[in-house]
């Protein structure tokens, strides 16, 4: 017996002076069905779950941590996210406003790009005929219309800076049936999101305007807790996102192409 009490006590003296850090990372997206990124509405993981999540997938598991996915409204995430109950939420753009709940790669004091998930236009989507016109720098014919957009998406808010009025709506087919029953005059989306709809449900009154509104880069979030834990793991994590994205991304997108019709 006496033998093994300084075994213990050299193990308990172990543990306490080296930090070990948990091997689940647990991440956090909405509820909500934004193809191709993330598939399915509710609070399961769909089958198959979307390109992001298996780009996430992969950089946990290329890392060695466990990763444990869980689906929720944005503001409930992002408050967990601040709390420190989940490690990570995607994918988000850059937005001072969300400091307060979480981390983005940065460097020399900027968003780092190239730890990006993915990038995106915002594109505006209107019914053939309209007058709603977009020419790169303003919007004409809007009248007494609203422009369409996804709730939490931060579009609406730049929108509303600029003056123009908006109106959101829950989900992207919610949008697209809004501005088909005239409704609404536009839908601002992110192309890659409002093509892929309209591609596997055609709407024939429903053009793009060919001009981008902007393009934005697109991040995971990690919490306060989690990189001041390991800011080098927290490191290696951003960059290896960034290579798979690189490398696996086109043929994710591929993946999740829908059929033509």
């Amino acid at each position: 017996m006496k033998r093994g009490v300084p075994l213990v006590f050299a193990a308990a003296m172990l543990w306490a002076g080296a930090p070990v850090w948990a091997q689940t990372l647990r991440v956090a997206y909405s509820d909500i069905e934004v193809a191709p990124y993330q598939m399915g509405h509710g609070p399961g993981v769909a089958n198959p779950p979307g390109a992001i999540v298996e780009l996430v997938r992969m950089a946990a598991q290329e890392m060695g941590l466990e990763v444990v996915f869980e689906r929720a409204p944005q503001l409930r995430g992002f408050r967990r996210l601040q709390s420190g109950e989940i490690d990570a939420a995607f994918a988000y753009s850059y937005s001072p406003d969300r400091l307060p709940y979480g981390r983005y790669p940065m460097r020399d004091g900027k968003p780092d790009e190239s730890a990006r998930v993915f990038s995106q236009s915002y594109m505006f989507y209107r019914l053939k005929g309209s007058p709603f016109g977009w020419d790169g720098r303003t919007v004409s014919g809007l009248g007494e219309g609203s422009i369409g957009f996804n709730s939490t998406f931060s579009i609406g808010a730049e929108l509303s800076r600029w003056g123009l009025k908006t109106e959101d709506a829950k989900t992207t087919e919610q949008n697209f049936q809004k501005l088909s029953m005239g409704r609404i005059m536009a839908y601002a989306m992110q192309e890659q999101v409002g093509d892929s709809y309209l591609a596997a449900r055609p709407m024939h009154d429903v053009e793009k305007i060919a001009i981008p509104l902007e393009t934005k880069a697109y991040y995971l979030m990690l919490s306060h807790q989690f990189v001041a834990q390991d800011p080098e793991r927290a490191e290696r994590l951003w960059a290896r996102l960034g290579k798979l994205r690189h490398d696996k991304m086109p043929e994710l997108m591929r993946k999740y192409a829908p059929p033509q019709h």
